[in-house]
């Protein structure tokens, strides 16, 4: 590391051969609830979506928008309506130890140490592998977001910045090649986010960017300093993509410097746009 807030990254051809490979097809999903008494609810409409191997994406929209419905279809855990989700060359019909996920609230055990949160995730995923080896993965992954001096700690010991932590230190331990992220820094100060923006960097440049990393945010310079595209839902019911925007900024990125980039300034404000047109300053 250079900076704490920057990171020095290989930016090698390797990459760019890498991101040219498919890792999430989203063909033609619709995703609708059956309720009682209201007949059907209809989340997400028509979405086309496909996400390279190695790139970062986020979700954007307002509230009610089907950015978790997405999420969870991709997931696994919702099935669609109609169309069909790719993940790895496959067809998702549920979940899977290639994508893995980490929520806003954490879903950590709390009755296990920080140690066996994570221990317990690999042993279930990955009961191939021997003790030894299990142990070393556990560390290893608790020793990259700094908390294997905690590892003996409950979550109710810990900050809501650490419990985060172990959470994505449990999803990288399993090595999905796909880590969902669902709103998982909302409910942080603005200076745990921004270290946890970092500590979550670190890991996918550690990993050689070969993780695919999908985002749900309300955030948008969340969204610009993580992502390579974020993609704008409409507004629900029905939600469909409005736009999928690039983010034309180079890695790494140092959040005090890119505020001030005419890209990122017009970068911000088409998102700021398309979240905002709907509304003027007579519906205030």
């Amino acid at each position: 590391m250079k900076a704490n807030n920057e990171l020095l990254i290989d930016d090698s051809s390797s990459f760019h051969k890498i991101i040219t490979e498919t890792s999430i097809e989203v063909k033609d999903v619709t995703v609708s609830f059956k309720s009682k008494g209201k007949g059907t609810f209809t989340a997400v409409k028509d979405i086309d979506l496909t996400i390279k191997k190695g790139e970062i994406v986020s979700i954007i929209g307002h509230s009610g928008c089907g950015k978790s419905t997405l999420m969870n279809t991709i997931s696994g855990m919702v099935a669609p309506s109609s169309g069909e989700v790719i993940a790895n060359g496959k067809t998702v019909k549920g979940p899977g130890p290639d994508r893995g996920i980490v929520f806003q609230n954490y879903s950590l055990l709390p009755w296990l140490t920080v140690y066996k949160n994570v221990f317990e995730a690999v042993d279930s995923v990955l009961p191939h592998l021997s003790k030894a080896e299990k142990i070393e993965l556990v560390e290893k992954n608790l020793n990259m977001v700094n908390l294997w001096s905690h590892k003996d700690k409950l979550p109710s010991q810990l900050s809501g910045g650490m419990k985060q932590r172990v959470a994505i230190a449990r999803a990288f331990a399993i090595n999905p090649s796909i880590l969902l992220l669902d709103e998982p820094f909302g409910a942080l100060d603005a200076l745990t986010k921004g270290s946890m923006h970092i500590e979550l960097l670190k890991l996918w440049n550690l990993d050689n960017r070969n993780k695919t990393i999908v985002m749900v945010t309300h955030d948008i310079e969340e969204a610009i300093f993580l992502s390579d595209r974020v993609v704008v839902m409409n507004n629900g019911p029905a939600a469909t993509i409005k736009e999928i925007v690039d983010i034309p900024l180079a890695r790494p990125r140092n959040k005090k410097d890119i505020i001030h980039l005419p890209q990122y300034i017009e970068v911000h404000d088409r998102l700021l746009n398309l979240l905002f047109d709907k509304f003027s300053i007579e519906d205030l």
